[in-house]
């Protein structure tokens, strides 16, 4: 079944509204835009000090993108120089430890690269800093249905090409000090913190560890982190220790059952471990289910919080200057280009975390007072900040999913607009520091199911005991995927899952946002009002109420819970100087955390429905417990949800005890089934929540997971029948 739908603006379908469009922003945007940057291109606020290219090529041998054109790949590094004195920089800890130049700066280098069009003039005038997850671009993955973090060279790295066809220039910048160099991650060079005398400095660190299965070696630090290493590799005040998955009492292993470092080959014996700060070698092996903590004293902390300050400035740099301190050209500016007249940030994740810390902390306005970007789209944050600024931070860290102690760390404030805290008793909101700073962006915050299981989304709009519904600030609105997963995509297997991973695939709605999020900033048209679960309409509920409605199956087993963080006590020092005194920090109550509702079928009534859900062929959730063979089988997976199919006939609905209606039950045939999700497609469309080039894509693939689910036999334990080729 194929659809003619032509879409509403801002919804772009047509290059016709591409033009308009960018013709009405240079208009309303340029004269004020050209003035402001005429006045502060040579300032003498710190900025990116030089940009060092290393690499152009055309990307993907020169595949024209629509009317755009050909795209241009810009590589290399770009060197920085920040002000310790500044103002705008007091957020970032131990700067004053920090080596300086001549000049009193503190000068640093990381990797950046830059997709533009390679005819300047067809773009449509906007920059969009993707914030790199572990050094990762995201992206393309998101917005361009990518195939995965790649290096934007190839026309397989490119997609589907929606970026690049809508004329957007995208920018990628290192900022993990911590990420492991690999062939396609951005790394940075950030200066270690050293004592007055110029001697190393050092702290307590603390790592966690939580296998699904038995393994005598096991990292402590998070994906793709390096660590920090240990100040004496053979320090006998180093403690290991571990609890059952259902408690929080640990019991501390002997000093000689372990040691850093992993073993090579066969053998377990000290003089046979590579020296490597990441990896923990336990003699008897880590468990599956327990979960495994260390505290060691480790040396030379990088100064985590610059990279923020790299992100701001490199942002800064490209939209503001023209060019660098030594006069070499801004990439932008090169064939006759010039300076955006608008910058958007992403952020997925661990970025989207990243930007939540610099919002909270004030680093989106960099040394000259100037906002960095217009609209920022947080995606997949759930109400966590991270570990981006303090001393001995690990960027990349992660947490057992019990407790989720990354998540917690700086974790209130949680909502838009000023709450109180009865848990400390603390009065804030994420944008405190930017409204003081005259310096709010258009915020679009976007969570999936799976951020309210395992990374507690709802305080982002409710109190902080999951009492009362608070709504957003003007300047932002809040979008839930309803049965959307963190990560998007299935697997053949369920691996370490007792459920099928979901199919249901969100990436339409994030590139309708990402156009409403450009015509708010650029047109100043309002987007589509907020989508999520509240809890005035019941829509928003605990988790024993959602539960309780759930379809009730022995096949189908629910959540203990959602994760409830803890407040963290990390001791006096850590707020005002950013050194932790308590490691590991002291645990307070918890957060009273929610999860969205569901109907007789399990699906979530509430936030953004797909036709996958609102035309289900079976349920979709945001959890999937992990199974008996991990030892914890009440642990849900931090990025996964499930998909439970329907049974197909009434017969193996009865078979199986199922309380949901049989696929047969619901739908007559493959062509009634067909009509009906192509309607709720068009629905969705004409509420502009996806865009018109959408809309067929969609549907055969519809078609395609249909025909999957009905040829898939109740008895077959794999997954492959969700598994869905890419448009």
């Amino acid at each position: 079944m194929r659809v003619d739908y032509k879409p509403l603006p801002p919804v772009r379908e047509s290059q016709e509204y591409f033009v308009v469009r960018r013709l009405f922003s240079h208009l309303a945007l340029a004269i004020v835009m050209g003035l402001f940057v005429a006045t502060t291109l040579n300032s003498a606020h710190a900025r990116v000090e030089r940009v060092e290219v290393r690499e152009q090529t055309i990307v993907a041998s020169g595949q024209p993108f629509g009317l755009v054109g050909p795209y241009v790949r810009v590589a290399g590094l770009l060197h920085y120089a920040i002000d310790p004195n500044s103002e705008f920089n007091a957020p970032i800890h131990d700067l004053a430890l920090a080596p300086k130049d001549e000049q009193g700066r503190i000068t640093f280098s990381g990797d950046f690269v830059l997709l533009m069009p390679l005819n300047p003039e067809r773009g449509n005038g906007r920059l969009i800093h993707d914030f790199t997850n572990r050094g990762n671009m995201v992206a393309l993955s998101r917005f361009n249905d990518s195939t995965g973090r790649t290096g934007a060279r190839s026309a397989e790295d490119i997609g589907n090409g929606f970026l690049m066809e809508q004329g957007y220039s995208v920018l990628w910048t290192g900022w993990n000090w911590d990420v492991v160099p690999r062939a396609q991650t951005l790394t940075i060079d950030l200066p270690t913190a050293l004592n007055a005398d110029g001697t190393s400095i050092t702290g307590r660190v603390l790592g966690e560890i939580a296998l699904t299965k038995m393994s005598q070696a096991a990292k402590h630090v998070g994906l793709g982190s390096i660590g920090y290493e240990p100040a004496n590799w053979n320090d006998r005040r180093a403690q290991l220790a571990v609890r059952e998955a259902d408690s929080e009492n640990y019991t501390r292993l002997p000093r000689e059952a372990w040691r850093f470092g992993r073993p090579i080959g066969s053998t377990d014996q000290q003089s046979n471990t590579l020296r490597d700060p990441a990896w923990i070698t336990l003699d008897m092996g880590f468990e599956p289910g327990r979960v495994y903590r260390l505290t060691y004293t480790a040396r030379n902390p990088a100064i985590v919080g610059l990279g923020l300050a790299a992100l701001r400035d490199a942002l800064s740099f490209f939209r503001y200057n023209k060019t660098d301190s030594f006069g070499a050209s801004n990439p932008l500016m090169n064939q006759g280009g010039t300076l955006p007249i608008a910058a958007l940030a992403y952020g997925h994740s661990q970025s989207a975390r990243a930007l939540n810390t610099m919002i909270w902390n004030g680093l989106h306005v960099d040394e000259g007072g100037r906002m960095i970007f217009d609209g920022v789209m947080i995606d997949g944050a759930g109400a966590g900040k991270g570990s981006f600024n303090y001393r001995f931070a690990q960027t990349s860290r992660h947490f057992s999913p019990d407790i989720e102690l990354d998540f917690a760390t700086d974790f209130f404030p949680f909502s838009t607009v000023e709450q109180f805290d009865t848990i400390t008793g603390e009065r804030s909101s994420l944008l405190e520091q930017a409204r003081r700073l005259n310096a709010v962006p258009r915020i679009f915050v976007v969570n999936t199911s799976t951020e309210y299981w395992a990374r507690s989304a709802s305080l982002v709009h409710t109190d902080t005991l999951g009492s009362t519904d608070i709504p957003p600030d003007p300047s932002v609105r809040l979008y839930t995927i309803a049965g959307g997963q963190h990560g998007i995509g299935a697997r053949e297997n369920r691996g370490s899952l007792v459920h099928c991973r979901s199919p249901l695939d969100h990436r339409p709605v994030l590139r309708a946002l990402l156009s409403h999020l450009d015509a708010w900033v650029s047109l100043d048209r309002a987007p589509p009002p907020s989508r999520y679960p509240r809890l005035s309409d019941g829509s928003l509920v605990t988790a024993a109420t959602y539960k309780t409605a759930f379809p009730d199956a022995a096949f189908m087993r629910t959540p203990v819970g959602p994760l409830a963080p803890p407040s963290l006590d990390h001791g006096a020092n850590f707020l005002t100087n950013g050194v932790a005194d308590n490691v590991p920090p002291v645990r307070g109550p918890s957060y009273g955390t929610l999860v969205p509702a569901s109907d007789e079928d399990g699906l979530e009534i509430a936030g953004v429905r797909l036709p996958g859900v609102s035309v289900p062929l079976g349920t979709h959730t945001g959890w999937n417990p992990q199974n008996a063979e991990t030892g914890a089988p009440n642990r849900l997976s931090r990025w996964s949800g499930s998909f439970i199919p329907f049974t197909r006939t009434v017969t193996e609905r009865t078979a199986t005890s199922d309380p949901r209606p049989a696929i047969t039950e619901r739908y007559i045939s493959k062509d009634d089934y067909i009509t009906a999700y192509a309607e709720a497609t068009l629905d969705l469309a004409n509420e502009e929540m996806i865009l018109g080039l959408d809309i067929n894509p969609m549907i055969d693939r519809a078609g395609l997971l249909y025909d999957q689910v009905l040829s898939h036999s109740p008895s077959d334990e794999s997954c492959a029948f969700v598994t869905l080729e890419r448009d």
